[in-house]
Formats: structure tokens, sequence, C-alpha cells
């Protein structure tokens, strides 16, 4: 590319020269053949080589430079531009080359600007061969162009000059790379003397001492120029020393220059008055010395610096001027080495002038030289005129809202400010003064910003300090990562930014899990005597202790100055890395007033004192719980936002953000430094109090208080916020501060043991309101503080004047350092509960907090945040315990028992307290039961000593009445009982406590604490705070019972009561014996215990112990063998029986009289219940005891006793477990007589007595108490049956008759079909008696035969309303059939007849047969089901005069006892017969009488002939054939079912009656009429022969006698009834006329002229006497003679009427003997 450039432009030359210049053309075109000759395809590198060594190719350039022409020139500098760039320069030819360019310097812009482009490649590319006299021709060029009028020119050539001047100086650096290959070419002079120089040296030393004597105004000796504008001359020089300051270290010949020429340059311009360019330049050079040359300039430096600092005095120089010194100071405070430095120089030497020291006072002056302008008053502000950017943080409108309202301006320019305080909007430059070379007059400057600039130098000095000491202190092995691990490198470098904003952490962090960390105390850099930089640590520290005091000073006054955010920010920081740094190097003077400044600067007295005078006095309304968290906790930061004032209320001034960030500052150096302040933590932690009591004034102010709810706490920011309120807008702040805080006690994790208790120390003389001694202010005298009511008492006392109570005592008053002492505790948790409690702080926490808990001259509010302190530092205690790590856990765990007992029991001091104090001590005592609980909760599983220690504090809560006397017996404890707690608040979480234990825990129980658990039990049983809890802890009997059955299986197998435990002193004796298991003993005696509760007034508890007991023996009896149980009976069991109800406290109101009964009946029921399971379970085992009789017969008297309470529900109790125990006993070897005795007279000694005298409050219960009684007497009879007796079955019948008849019957029960309860059970009891015994049977069936009749009998009681009387139905139906089958048993035994239990029988069974269908009426409603008694009774009658006739006649009975059973029998059959028809179905009517018939038949077939006997009297023979009579007659016609006497003569029948037409009334059992009817006819067919003509041959012969006795009897009637009939048709008849006789009389009218006609009998119905009369067997006709002939007269028309009646007039003719 460059050939063909250059191939052109020679062309170009050629041609324009051709007529004018010839020697320019042959020139051109000799090198275009060169050119040519070297080939335009030639790499470029080669053809630059190619071209570098032909010196005459380069002719026709240098010509066309000479020739002045422009055209021609500008050919030649471009082309040689081109072979320069491309080191295509002949070096013989540079000379010529400068030379052409320098004639060329005068045409054209366009060629100078070529020519000033050409140079720098030239002085790079041939650096080598452009030295000496080459060099100064080539700055003599760059001198004539800048001479140039042309601006371009002008300023290319300035700094064409300047870019050669420092590749002179770069020329020297690569020469000394190679120094031994360079030989020296001249001298030059230095202090020492000349020395000799090589080339680039010697050149770069005449150049650089020349543009001094230029700069000077003096003549140069080797540069070929001779003016150099001074403000030029010196940028170059500072252009030197800035690019090349090494030179001039190493050069003495350069150092020379400087010494001789430079530094007496600027000491007389300074003294001078300069222009401001020349000032600012001389400034400039003078800040290079003092950064880079410090060392080769000492004496002038110091001069300089004495300089500066004069010149920063007011009088002294102008105001930019002063601004320029400054801005030296800015940059010399900006590099910690230079101030090490300047300081190591000068302060430090004798002779030497304090340059450091003076400097700093200074600058302490110029802060306070005009407090007006930078706004110093009482407090930091922000400038109220800022204009706030708009993404600048919410914290600046906080703070300007919280400034002067309304004064908020727009953006202004420089010179229009007027504004008081220091801003980066007004008070700095854009651009600094020293940096304005362009300006030719001095720039307007803020009247602000020296003092700024000020400020600024003091941050970077303390910075600088900060930045070389600080990481010195982080330790070896936290060099990697040290920002993550180590919190003195996080403090010291992040924590203090100025946009920091940590978010509030949450309340886990509190908690971190436990690591092992090694102990951390920041190292003291001083220590390090082999650190490489330790004599710079030195001089660090000899700064430090020289410069504090102005340090402090200033920082003191721009601390309370108006500063904008960023200013403050970074003074803030800045103090906190000077403090930081002080308390590194264990400087303790300045670090504790730093300290201390920085505690007043976030805390300001004038606001401290405010809030402590606004404080109100009033009464505590805010509860137990007042603000004891304060500040610094995370509860408290948004809830501040939550207050708002009312209307327009005065808010006391409150703490602004900038004091919170005085206050964050202070805690991050906590952080930093904690393990080396020692007694200086009172500082840090006062201040914290302080803080925290001022924040939060505005809350008790408007009365409100700050949530500690830590849930609620995190509303959200933006809500609910107002602006009037002053905590309102530094919420992020706060926040930060809280975080702060919080990594500042989380430090001290690390912290070595001793400064941890350094911490702690601090805090508990906090809390004690000793920390006056280090307070870092005091409050006016007139003010008049009251008590804070965030930290109320219950007190209502008047507080003194401040003059009498100090600040400290004022404010704690708070719970502050309590909270905190509690938050340090967890924190170091793992510290505290190591092995040596008095060098880890333990026991000094402790004892403060409990001393504090029981304190009653302090606050109540205070001595509850010590209790609540104290439970929280337990609780984790127990907590991070780790068994397997820490070390002596036992030991452990009973420090930590112990420390909570003490704080439960300590408040129990001398005097009575009033109420308020009272709820107090007891809400602290309630607190440690719940803190009890919940380590047990947490750590119950693993706790292995102090369980004894558990015990005292969860027995806390009783009276020493409470507890089970170990020599009391039961009665005594029970009366004990009743003995209330302390509060039922306390009773409710001690019992927490101990349901955790018994759930949990009990095989962590050592054996000794079990008896001290059990006792616990009895006591909350006991307990009448809380029912429930009562009730609960009787099932952990039942835990604890099993617990010790499972731990002693092997001893309560064996007999191990029966040789020592008869009493319980035995079992409590045996519970001492270390030495033998106990765990049977201790069973024993919880069942004891159990017992006790179960005589609580309470049914509920009671009853409760009462099933616990009998469901543990349930489980666990049958472990036990004889003789255990023997002592387990007299021990426990007798003493249950001792439960009855107490009357000293019955109830006045008859119904509560009443339930309590109720209840008490209950649980007697219960423990009967209970008892009789043991009997009945365990028997066999109880009969193997030696004194068995006494444990029966105290059950027999147990029962006795019970009977006498006369309640339904315990009789019925007490004969259920009779009968269950007697079932167990099952025969009768099983038990010995004179037991069986016992029953037997207990038993019988009561029936009805039982219910009777109990009946006047209610009857419910009657008789489920008689069926109960009945019901014990079948497993009862079983013993008693082999020895059974008459007396003893008819006591028993007595005794069953008097309670089946006792007027009482279940409700809603009907009995008619379904016996009753008692009546099935008597009825089986008496089926179960034996009646094999003489005398038996025939009670059995006189008792049964009265109760078949009870229900045909009228009610034995009033009616009344109340009053259910059974109806008795089914008990006469399911008698019926046991006398059926007694009397079948018995039928052979003339037992039953002689006794008269036959008759009886017959008597009871006749009763409903005779009633009928009268007694189904009497019975029953219309809807009820009809009763038929009746038919099974003629059954069961018919069946036992079946086997009992035959059985009377074998047996040869007496006639007095026959006639009875004759008599008896008629009768029935009479009532079998008959019936009252009256309102009955015609269906049931006719199944009925058909039943009859049949019934009736089988009577007749038993009876006749034996009715006929002797034996038989004549009335009861006429009565049955009377009965037979009666029911015979068809119709109703009352002559004939009344007759006035028996007349059967027939004297009546010849009386004429008047005679009907109308159709007689039939009866409704018709057909039983003509049964009764054919019996009359049957009775009277007999004949002399005794052979009975209507039975078949196959009966035999019957005894005539019999028959004929019947017959006689029956036939006068069979007449009658017949006459009756034929009278009846005589006289209705004739009536008549030609109507028809009614059918059914037409019908019985033949039927009984048929009979007459048929029968023949031998019985003489017509007197012999008359002897007209011959014997015939038809002797009835000739009776009835005169009517039969009459009624052949009537009936004229009837055919067969006249038939029958013809038939019986030939029977009379043929007896008469008239054929």
């Amino acid at each position: 590319m460059t050939a063909q450039f250059l191939t052109n432009e020679l062309t170009n030359l050629v041609q324009e020269a051709k007529r004018k210049n010839s020697d320019l053309r042959h020139a051109a075109e000799k090198s275009l053949a060169d050119l040519k000759s070297i080939g335009l395809a030639t790499d470029v590198a080669v053809a630059a080589s190619e071209l570098s060594g032909r010196p005459q190719f380069l002719h026709p350039f240098l010509i066309a430079c000479s020739t002045r022409n422009a055209k021609f020139s500008t050919i030649g500098v471009v082309c040689l531009q081109r072979l320069i760039v491309s080191q295509g320069l002949a070096k013989t030819k540079l000379k010529e080359v400068l030379e052409a360019f320098r004639e060329a310097a005068t045409l054209g812009v366009e060629i100078q600007l070529k020519i000033l482009q050409a140079l720098p490649p030239l002085l790079q590319n041939y650096a080598e061969d452009l030295k000496g006299n080459l060099l100064s021709e080539a700055l003599l060029i760059c001198s004539i162009l800048q001479g140039s009028k042309m601006g371009v020119v002008n300023n290319t050539a300035a700094a064409t000059l300047s870019q050669i001047v420092i590749s002179i100086f770069d020329k020297v650096v690569t020469e000394d790379e190679r120094v031994l290959e360079v030989p020296t070419v001249g001298e030059g002079p230095s202090e020492s003397g000349t020395i000799p120089l090589r080339a680039a040296a010697f050149d770069a030393y005449r150049v650089f001492f020349d543009i001094c004597l230029l700069t000077e105004g003096q003549r140069p000796r080797f540069l070929r120029f001779s003016v150099l504008p001074q403000p030029f001359g010196l940028e170059l020089i500072e252009s030197v020393l800035t690019n090349h300051p090494d030179i001039f270290l190493t050069h003495p010949e350069q150092a020379y220059v400087l010494k001789t020429r430079v530094a007496p340059l600027i000491m007389r311009s300074l003294s001078d008055r300069l222009n401001f360019p020349t000032t600012v330049r001389i400034t400039r050079v003078l800040y290079i010395l003092l950064r880079r040359h410090l060392s080769i300039l000492s004496e002038e430096c110091e001069v300089a610096l004495s300089l500066l600092t004069h010149m920063l005095d007011p009088e002294a120089s102008a105001s930019w001027k002063r601004a320029l010194c400054m801005e030296v100071f800015r940059g010399i405070c900006a590099e910690p080495s230079l101030v090490r430095k300047i300081f190591a120089e000068y302060d430090t030497r004798e002779g030497k002038m304090p340059i450091m020291k003076d400097l700093m006072g200074a600058l302490t002056r110029l802060a306070t030289e005009n407090r007006s302008v930078i706004g110093s008053g009482t407090q930091s502000s922000a400038p109220v005129g800022q204009v706030v950017p708009k993404d600048s943080s919410s914290e600046q409108a906080a703070l300007e809202a919280g400034g002067v309202a309304g004064i908020i301006g727009g953006a202004v320019g420089l010179s229009e400010v007027n504004v008081t305080g220091l801003s980066t909007q007004w008070s700095l430059m854009r651009v600094p003064c020293i940096d304005q070379l362009d300006k030719s007059e001095p720039p307007a400057t803020p009247e602000s910003y020296i003092y700024c600039l000020t400020l600024i130098c003091i941050n970077s000095f303390c910075e600088g300090l900060a930045k070389f000491i600080l990481p010195l202190s982080v330790t070896n092995d936290a060099t990697k990562g040290a920002k993550r691990r180590n919190p003195t490198r996080v403090a010291s470098v992040g924590m203090m930014r100025t946009n920091m904003r940590t978010p509030s952490p949450t309340k886990g962090s509190l908690r971190r899990k436990p690591t092992m960390r090694q102990h951390r105390i920041p190292t003291n850099p001083l220590s390090m005597e082999g650190h490489p930089l330790y004599n710079e640590i030195v001089i660090s520290a000899a700064i430090m202790e020289s410069c504090w005091p102005a340090v402090l000073a200033a920082c003191s006054t721009f601390l309370y100055a108006t500063l904008d955010n960023e200013f403050y920010h970074g003074l803030v920081r800045s103090f906190q890395k000077f403090t930081h740094v002080a308390g590194l190097l264990r400087l303790t003077t300045p670090r504790d007033a730093f300290l201390t400044t920085l505690g007043k600067a976030a805390v300001p007295s004038n606001v401290l004192s405010a809030n402590i005078t606004a404080a109100p006095i009033a009464p505590d309304s805010q509860g137990l719980f007042s603000n004891a968290k304060g500040l610094l906790s995370v509860d408290s930061l948004n809830n501040s936002e939550r207050l708002t004032p009312g209307g327009t209320e005065h808010h006391p001034p409150s703490l602004n953000s900038r004091n919170l960030l005085c206050l964050r500052a202070l805690l991050n150096l906590g952080i930093s430094l904690g393990p080396t302040l020692e007694k200086s933590w009172t500082i840090v932690l006062e201040t914290l109090q302080q803080a925290d009591y001022v924040l939060f004034a505005s809350s008790r102010k408007t009365g409100r208080q700050i949530s500690l709810n830590a849930s609620t706490a995190r509303s959200d920011p933006q809500k609910g916020v107002d602006a009037g309120n002053p905590l309102a807008n530094i919420g992020p702040e706060l926040s930060a501060v809280e975080t702060a805080a919080m990594k500042m006690f989380e430090g001290t994790r690390d912290f070595p043991d001793e400064a941890f208790v350094a911490v702690l120390l601090a805090l508990c003389k906090l809390s004690d309101g000793d920390g006056e001694a280090n307070s870092r202010t005091s409050i006016d005298k007139s003010s008049s503080p009251q008590r804070s009511p965030r930290s109320p008492t219950f007190s209502h006392k008047r507080l003194p004047s401040v003059s009498n109570f100090s600040t400290s005592q004022v404010i704690g008053d708070n719970a502050f350092a309590l909270a905190k002492l509690g938050e340090l505790a967890q924190i170091n948790m793992s510290r505290l509960i190591g092995p040596n409690p008095s060098s880890t702080g333990w026991d000094m926490l402790v004892n403060h907090l409990a001393t504090v808990a029981s304190a009653r001259d302090r606050g109540n509010s205070i001595r509850m945040k010590a209790a609540e302190v104290l439970n929280e530092v337990v609780v984790s205690a127990a907590k991070a315990i780790i068994t397997e790590s820490t070390e002596n856990v036992a030991e452990v765990q009973k420090r930590i028992l112990s420390a909570l007992r003490e704080g439960v029991t300590d408040s129990e001091v001398s005097g009575v307290p009033d109420s308020v104090t009272r709820a107090t001590e007891l809400e602290i005592h309630r607190a440690g039961l719940e803190a009890l609980n919940a380590i047990l909760e947490h750590s119950g599983q693993s706790l292995i000593a102090g369980w004894e220690i558990v015990f005292d504090i969860i027995m806390s809560v009783f009276d020493s009445t409470m507890i089970w006397r170990r020599d009391a017996t039961i009665l005594e404890a029970s009366a004990k009982i009743t003995k209330s707690t302390r509060s039922p608040k306390l009773i409710r979480s001690s019992f927490s406590s101990l349901e955790l234990i018994c759930s949990d825990f009990l095989a962590s129980l050592p054996t000794p604490c079990i008896l001290v658990l059990i006792d616990a039990l009895f006591a909350f049983c006991g307990q009448k705070d809380d029912l429930n809890i009562s009730l609960t802890t009787i099932t952990f009997f039942w835990n604890v019972s099993d617990f010790l059955q499972t731990k002693g299986e092997s001893s309560l197998s064996g007999e191990f009561v029966s040789s020592k435990a008869q009493s319980e002193k035995d079992l409590l004796d045996m519970v001492e014996l270390t030495d033998a298991d106990s765990h049977p003993a201790l069973w024993m005696l919880l069942l004891l215990r159990l017992t006790g509760v179960s005589k609580d007034q309470r049914a509920e508890v009671r009853n409760g112990s009462v099933q616990t007991l009998f469901r543990i023996f349930d489980t666990y009896g049958n472990q036990l063998g004889p003789q255990a149980w023997s002592s387990c009976l007299k021990i426990v069991v007798f003493k249950m029986m001792n439960i009855t109800q107490t009357d000293e406290k019955a109830s006045d109101i008859p119904k509560v009289r009443t339930a309590e009964r109720k209840q008490w009946d209950d649980t007697i029921n219960l423990v009967l219940n209970g008892i009789g399971t043991l009997y009945s379970n365990y028997f066999e085992v109880f009969v193997k005891q030696s004194e068995f009789r006494n444990t029966w017969s105290v059950f027999i008297r147990y029962l006795e006793t019970l009977l006498e309470r006369q309640s339904f529900e315990v009789n019925t109790t007490v004969f259920m477990v009779l009968k269950h125990v007697l079932e167990k006993v099952d025969k009768p070897d099983n038990l010995d007589s004179p037991s069986t005795e016992d029953v037997w007279k207990m038993w019988s000694g009561q029936g009805v007595k039982l219910v009777e005298g109990n009946m006047e409050t209610s009857r419910a219960g009657i008789q489920e108490t008689l069926s109960a009684y009945v019901d014990s007497f079948k497993p009862l009879y079983r013993l008693l049956e082999p020895t059974i007796n008459t007396d003893m079955v008819d006591k028993t019948l007595t005794l069953l008759w008097e309670c089946i008849i006792f007027p009482d019957a279940p409700a809603y029960f009907q009995d008619i079909d379904i016996l009753t309860p008692l009546q099935a059970t008597i009825l089986e009891v008496i089926q179960m008696m034996r009646t094999d015994i003489p005398g038996v049977p025939s009670l059995v069936l006189k008792k049964v035969a009265d109760l078949s009749t009870v229900a045909y009998r009228p009610p034995h009681t009033p009616q009344s309303t109340k009053v259910r009387v059974p109806s008795y139905i089914a008990l006469a139906a399911q008698s019926m059939k046991i006398l059926e089958t007694v009397s079948f048993r018995h039928v052979e035994s003339s037992e039953i007849y002689t006794t008269g239990a036959l008759s009886s029988v017959l008597s009871a069974l006749k009763l409903p047969i005779s009633l009928k269908y009268d007694f189904a009426r009497a019975a029953s409603s219309a809807a009820a089901k009809r009763p038929s008694q009746w038919i099974p009774a003629t059954k069961v009658v018919l069946s036992i005069i079946t086997k009992a006739l035959p059985a009377i006649d074998k047996l040869n009975i007496n006639e007095a006892h026959q006639k009875e059973v004759w008599k008896l029998i008629v009768e029935i059959i009479g009532s079998v017969v008959s019936a009252n028809t009256t309102d009955i179905g015609e269906a049931t009517l006719t199944s009925d009488e058909t039943f009859d018939i049949s019934s009736f038949q089988e009577f007749r077939s038993l009876i006749i002939p034996p009715l006929g006997r002797a034996v038989v009297p004549d009335e009861v023979v006429e009565a049955y054939v009377k009965s037979i009579f009666k029911s015979s007659i068809l119709y109703d016609i009352a002559e004939l079912e009344h007759p006035a006497s028996t007349d059967t003569s027939l004297s009546s029948l010849s009386i004429r009656k008047h005679g009907k037409t109308s159709e007689l009334e039939l009866v409704r059992r018709s057909r039983m009429s003509y049964a009764c009817l054919d019996e009359l006819f049957a009775l009277a067919a007999v004949n002399d022969s005794g052979i009975h003509p209507t039975y078949p041959p196959s009966r035999g012969i019957i005894d005539s006698e019999e028959l004929q006795r019947l017959a006689a009897t029956a036939a006068p009637y069979l007449v009658l009834r017949a006459g009756h009939v034929l009278q009846h048709y005589i006289s209705d008849q004739p009536l008549r006329g030609r109507m028809p006789q009614p059918v059914r009389q037409r019908k019985e009218m033949l039927y009984v002229l048929k009979c007459l006609v048929n029968l023949e009998s031998g019985v003489k119905t017509v007197s012999t006497d008359s002897g007209h009369i011959p014997p015939s067997r038809k002797r009835h006709l000739f009776r009835l003679f005169p009517l039969l002939s009459q009624c052949v007269a009537a009936a004229q028309g009837d055919q067969e009427i006249l038939g029958w009646l013809a038939k019986a007039m030939d029977e009379i003719g043929g007896a008469l003997g008239v054929s």
C-alpha cells in the first residue's frame, strides 16, 4: 500500500516538475526507478528495509520540502511521514529530514500539522539515533510551530512537545533496564558532585534542566529556543513528574534539578501573589512533589507543608488560595501511606515541625471558624433547602419531614446559593480549583467549600488509618473468606455504608445452632513485632496518640452541624473507624472518649432530658409486661409506625435517623471491639438503653403501648404511618440499628469468658441503676421526670423529683437491661451450660435475675420481666444440653433446675404484700411453672438428675397442708383435701408438668421420686380449683400403677406383703429400704392414696378414683397371692368400705340434698360393684386365706350396712353384687356353713322392707330393687339346697309373696301377656325349689295358687294415680302351669290332699273359670287383647283331676277332703257350662262354646258315674244336676232361670200360662243348652239291670247304684224341663191361629218329643203309690201325659208334631197294655 502510494506521489512530482524544476524531476524519476526495481508486490516490511538502505531515494522529497512550494512541500512532507511510519527512512538522512521539516514549517497549516504528526513516530522509530542535537532540532521545530497564531497548530505543537519530552524520559527508563550495555556520554551535577551520564539520561537531564530555566524566564543551555510560557513550562514539569516520578528518585542529577530549580521556584511562587493559572500549576507540581518525592526533598517539603498550613488562615490568603491548599491536603489525607510518611518524617523527629499535628489543629480551627455556615447546633440535621434526587433514600425524606417544613427550594445555581450547611449539591465544586487549568481567573467557590473540604480531610484521615490498621487485626486463619467469617472485618468494612439498609432479621436469628468456635479477641497490631509493616503500625499508633484530640474536636463540631446525608454518613463512618482503630491498638483513653461522643450524638442530652421531663404521671395501665425489650427487639420496629397521636398533641422530641446512625455506629464498635471493651461496655449499653427510652417516649405520651408480639410487628411499613408521629419515618434506620444490636450481642458468642462476664456485669449494673458512674450525661436539675409507663409498678405513689433521682434510675425502670440479659444468655447458651458456672457467668446471671424477681422494692413489672428472662434462660439452657457433648450433664441439669426453683420460691419474703404485688408474685410463680413445663417437653427424656427439684417446683403451688402427711390416716388426709391452693392458674401450669411426667417420663424417674410423684398426684386430685385436673390426675394413677407393675413384676407375684405389710407404716418402711425392691410397696401406697381421693366431696372425682382403683385391681389382681390379697384387703379394700356420705355439709335445699344423695349413691354403687368384682373374681384366692372367715364376714356386714342407707339404687346393687359373688362360690362345699348362714340371715331379713320405707320421694327403682333381691336368692338357694327345710321355704315363699303383691309395676309395661321381670324371677325361684321335702309341695302349691288368683282380686291399695299396680294376668297364666307341674309331680302323694293343697289349687283355678267373660270385661279395655284365662284354667283342672281322681281312690283319702274336692269339681263344671255372653263377639263365642262343650264332655267322662258315690254329698250331686238344668234352657224364661224354689213336683206345670204369639229370644250358647239337655236325658236313662243304654258295651259294667242315684236326682229336672216346653206350646199355639210356630221353638218341641219318646228310664218319675200306674221304662211319659194330651188338641195342623205326640201316646198305651 505504501509502495503504491509513493509511486503515485513520485509520478505526480515528475509531472509537476517537468518544466518547473528539472533537479526535482530527475531525482523523482530516479527514485521511481528504484521503487520499481524493488517491486510493488513486495512485502511492506521488506520494501521498507530496502528503501532504508537507499539514502538517495529521499532526495526528491527533501528537494520538494526545500523549494518552499506548497504543492511540492506537501507531497514531500506526506511521503516523508509515510516513510517514517513504515521505518523506510535511511538513518543517515535524519538530520536532512529534520532540516527539511524546519524549512517547511513556515508553510501552510496542513503542512505544519503533517510535520507535527511525523515527529512522534520519528522519535519512536528512531529513538536510538535521535539524540543530542537531533533531539534539540526536533524540539525546536515544535517550539517554532507552537508560536503559530493558528490555535490548532499551537495546541498540537504544545501537545507534541509534551509528548516528545515524555518520550525522552521513556528512553531513560528503557536505558536503565539495560544499564550495563550503554556507555556514558557526558556528566551531570548532583549533591555529591559530578556524575557520568548515559545518552538518554544525559538528554533527559539537559532537556528538563532547560525547561526549568525557561519556566523561570532564563536562557536555556541545551535547547535552541528561548521562549516557553511559564504555565506551559509548569505543565511540562508536572507532566514529567507525573509520568516518571521514579526517575527523580533513582537519578541524582534529576533530584538535583528538583532541589535546585523546581523546589525554589515553588517556594517563591507560593509566597508571591501570582495569578490563578500559575498558582494552580505551582500547586499541582507541589502536590506531586509531596506525594512522590518527599524523601529527596525533606526540608523543602517541610517548608512547603508549613506554608500550606499557614495559608489556611483566613488572613493569610485569598479564599481560592485556601481552597487550593485544602485540595492539596484532601489529596494528602486520602493517601494513608503519605500521611504516615509525613508524620514519620517530621512529627516523630526532634527539631522538625509537627506537620500532621499542626495540620489537624488547623483543620479543627477551620471546622469551628464559621459555625453559621456549617449550621452548627444542638443536633445534626439535613440542610432545609436541599433538593432531593428522585432516587434518594426514604431516610432523606424523613429527615426533611422532620426538619423545618415548607422551605424546600428548587434547583439553584452556585451563584444563588446561600443555604446553611454542607451538601454535595452546593458545598462542592464540580471541578476542583486545582484541576481548573483552563481558567485565567479564580472561579467562584461556595462559602462552605473550604469547610466541606475540611470534613472530607478529616474523613479521609480516619479512613486511611483504618484502611491500614483494620486488616492487620484479622487473624491469620481467617484470611480466606474473612469478610464472611470475621465480625471485625464485616463491621469495619461493610457495616456503615451510606446506602446500607439491612432488612430486619427474623426472631430465629437469635437462636443459632450452637457451633464450636474459638474465642475471638481482636489482634492488637502493636503486638505483631515480627510483621514486615511493624514500623508503620507503630507510626499509626503514634498518629492516633498525637492527633486524636484534634480529630475528636473536629468531628464533634461536624456531628452537630447541618450536613446532607452523604456527608453525615461519611463522617459517622470515619468516626467509627477511627474509634475502631483506637480500640484495636488498645488506646483506651481515645477509644472511650470517642465512644462517649458517639453516644452523645446518638442520644442528645436535650432530647433525653425532654423525654424524661415529659413522661406523664399515670397509674399503670399496661399490664405486667411493658415494653421490656424496647428498641432492640424485632418487635419494636414496625410497630412504631402504628402510633398515631391524637389531634395536635405535642410530642416530646424523639431520635431521628441521624441519631440512629450514630447509635448504629456505636453498636458496630461494640461488635468489632466487644472482647476488649471491658468496663467501657457501660457506655455502649447505657446509650442503647437511653435510646430505647427516648424512642418510645411518644408511645408513652399517646398512651399506647408498642406491641411485643413479633408476628404483628411485620406489618407493611407503608400502612398506618402518621406523618405527625416522630417514629413514623425512621423505620428503615431503626431496622438497621436493630440488626446491628442483634449482631453485637450475637458477637459475644465468640468472646472469651472474661470478656463475656464483663458484658454481663455491665448489664447487671445497668439493671440495678448503677450505671451512672459511667453515665455520659446528666439532666438539668430543674426537670421533673416521672416514672416511665413502659416500666410500670403497681403502686400508685408519686415519684421524687430528679434532684434525688438519677437519670439511670429513671430510665432503668424499664426492663431494657433485663431483656438484653435474656438475649445475651440465649446467644451464649453453650457457654453458660459449661462446666464452671462461676467463670462462665451463669451464677452471676441467675442470681441477679432471681434477686430482681424477688425484690419487692422493685417495680412489679421489672420483677415480672426478670422472672420472664430467668425462665427463658433456664428453658433455653435445658434445650441446649446435648447429652453426648455436654460435660457433667447431671450437674448442669441440677444447676438449671435449681435456678428455676429459686425463681419460683424466692418470692416468699416476709411481710404481707398488697393485692397487686401478690398478683405479680403469682404471675411470676406461674411463669416459672410454665418454664418447667417447657423444659420437660423438650428435655424430659434426657433428664438424668434433678427430678426431686422438679417435684419441689411442681408442688410449690400447694400449701404444706395439701401434701399427704405420712403419719396421717386416710380420714385425716381427706379432711385436709378441702384446703385450697394458691391460685387456679398456678394449678393449671403446674399440672402440665405433672401430666408430662406421668405420660412420658415415668421410666426416667428414680425410685425415691415415685413416692413423691404419688403424693403429688394425691394433692392434685384433692385441689378444688379445677375439676378437670382432678379427673385427669386420677388417670395418671393408672399410668403409675402400670409402670410400677412393669418394674416390679418379679416381686409382686411373691408374698412380699404377707410377713411385712399390715399397715401404711409398714409400706413406707419398705420403700425407705434401699436394698429391697420397693416397687410393690409403692404400688400398694399408690392404691392407698387413690382410696383417699375416693372420699372427695366432688362426685366426679370420687367416681373416677373408684373406677381407676378397681380397674387396677382388675388388671393386676391375678398377680397377688392369698396372703398378699389379705394385706391388700386390710390396707386398701376395707378402707374403701368406709366411703359413705357425711352429713356435715348436707344442703338445706331439698332438691340439692336429693341430688347430692344421688351422687353419693352412684359412688357407693361403684365401690360396691368394684368390691363385688374383687370378691367374685378372686374368691378362690380369698378362700385360701387363713382368715377368710373375717374377709367374708366383713363383706356381708358391709352389704348390711349399705342396706341401712335405704336407697333403691344401692339396695339393687347390693343384691346384684351378692348374686355375682355367690355365683362364683358355685358349690355349697366351697363356702363354709357359718358363712352361708350369714348370707341367709342377711337375705331373709329383708323383703319388701327394702322398699317400704323409701317411697315418699320416688317410686323409681322399686321393681329393680325387688328383682335384684329375688334374683340373688338363686345362687343362695344353690348353697342352701342341701340343708334347706320347710321353715326356710315358708319364709322364702312369704318374702316372695310380699314382693310380688307389692303395689308397684314397671313403667310403660303391660303384664297381660308377658311377666314383669320381678314376677318372672319369683316364679323362676319357686320352680327351683326342691319339692322332695315333706311339707314343701303343699307350701308351694298353696302359695302358687294364691299367686294365680291375685289377678282376680280387687287391689290391696287404694286406687291412686301415683301407684302403678300390675294386672297379674300373665302371672296367673304362668302360675297355672306351675300348679299343673307340681300337682302332677305329687299327685300320688297324700300330702297335697290332706293339707288342702289340691283344694287350694282347684279353688284358685275355679276363679277364672267362673268369671269367664266377666273378668275379661273388667281386666281389659276395648283396645287390649282379651285375656282368656279360663281356657288354660279349664285345661289345667281337667289334667289335674284326670290324675287326681284315680289317685284319691288309691290313697284312701278321708271323706272330708274328698267331699271338698268333689264340691270344687262340680262348681267348676257349673262354671264351664254357664257364661255371661253380653257384648261377646259371635266368632269368639262360637269357638269358646265349642271348647266348653268339649271340656264339659271330658269332665262328664271323668265324673260319671263316680259322682254318684256315697261319699259325694247329695247337695253336691243336686248342684251338678241343677247347673245342667239351668244351662239347658234355650230361651230367657224368667221362671225357668230363676225358680223360687226347686219344685220338681210338676205342680207348677198345671198352672195355665198366658200365651204369647211373639218369637222367644234364643240364648247365644244354644249348642251348650242342647248338650246340657242331652245330659239330662242321659242321666235319666238308666235301667234296673245297671246297663246304661247310651254307652257302648266297651265301657263295661257301671255301678248301677251310682247311676241310679244320679238318675233319681236328674229325673225330676228332666220332667220339669220337658214340661215347660209342652206348657208353652199349649199356651201359645192356639193364639197363633193359622200362623206357623217359630222355627226354633218348633225345633225344640220336636227334639224334646223325640227324646221323650226314645227315653227308656228305670227311674221312678211317677210315684208308685198310685196303683193304677204299671211298672214301666216310660214312666216319664205318664208324668207328662196331661200336657201331652193338651198338645194334641193344640197341634191341629202340624202333622209332624202330631206324629210324635201320637208316638208318645202309643208308648203310654203300650205301657198300659193298650196296643
